[in-house]
């Protein structure tokens, strides 16, 4: 079942424009912003898969020039180029990049599902892929979480592979009170008191997000090195160009 017009935008907007007053502000800025820096690392490209791409918020990311085909497991977002439940239902070597933004975490065998995204892409193409560590799951289906390490060593034969953690405690901590406030939100604003609710929660949304800026400071200076709690991964990795 499709969604509303307005509900898309908003969707839309909220995961490429992320406010300081949406209650996960600091995790979405920093993943679009960590995205940004790893689509400036590919460099050109001209064949693009967004997969399970939702309401597609990073397109203009993506390099100029580039074409971009959408999958996913249905079009409720009226986004998707391809409607499958089969996953990576594509050619071999179909793709310079291949986006998993938020989704890798629900393909329910990871190595296959690696060797899956190897086989459609190109000798030398990227694969630019993030998954949360830290967020609620569905107890009605399998979710994988993954460590840093963990992620790392499941993409190990790939070329250049590297993972970037997009935050650190003070972000997953403004997120999950955020998403806590939200979820009272989402009761209240269905009441008569709809819009004041909404902008009560809104003021609520701008200060955890102030403090959390503030807490993320603190945490970048004085945690130690070794251990972290991040939001969210976010990994980069080249099929090699001799396999």
């Amino acid at each position: 079942m499709s969604i509303g017009v307005r509900e898309l935008r908003r969707i839309h907007r909220q995961r490429n424009r992320p406010r300081r007053t949406d209650y996960a502000y600091l995790h979405l800025q920093r993943l679009r912003s960590d995205l940004s820096r790893a689509l400036e690392r590919v460099g050109p490209v001209e064949d693009v898969l967004d997969v399970y791409c939702g309401t597609r918020p990073y397109d203009d990311l993506l390099p100029m020039g580039a074409r971009c085909t959408g999958l996913d497991i249905d079009d409720r977002y009226g986004a998707a180029d391809v409607v499958s439940h089969e996953f990576l239902p594509f050619e071999d070597a179909s793709f310079d990049l291949v986006l998993c933004i938020e989704a890798f975490h629900y393909v329910v065998d990871p190595p296959a599902g690696a060797e899956q995204l190897r086989r459609v892409l190109r000798p030398g193409g990227w694969l630019v892929l993030s998954v949360p560590l830290v967020w609620e799951y569905d107890r009605t289906i399998l979710e994988h979480r993954y460590t840093g390490p963990e992620l790392a060593a499941l993409f190990s034969g790939w070329d250049d592979a590297a993972v970037v953690e997009n935050g650190g405690r003070a972000v997953a901590w403004a997120t999950l009170t955020g998403r806590l406030l939200n979820v009272a939100e989402e009761r209240l604003a269905r009441g008569p008191a709809g819009e004041a609710a909404r902008a009560l929660f809104a003021v609520a949304y701008l200060g955890v997000n102030g403090l959390g800026a503030l807490l993320d400071r603190v945490d970048a200076r004085y945690a130690s090195p070794r251990y972290t709690l991040p939001m969210n991964l976010l990994l980069t990795a080249r099929r090699p160009a001799d396999g």
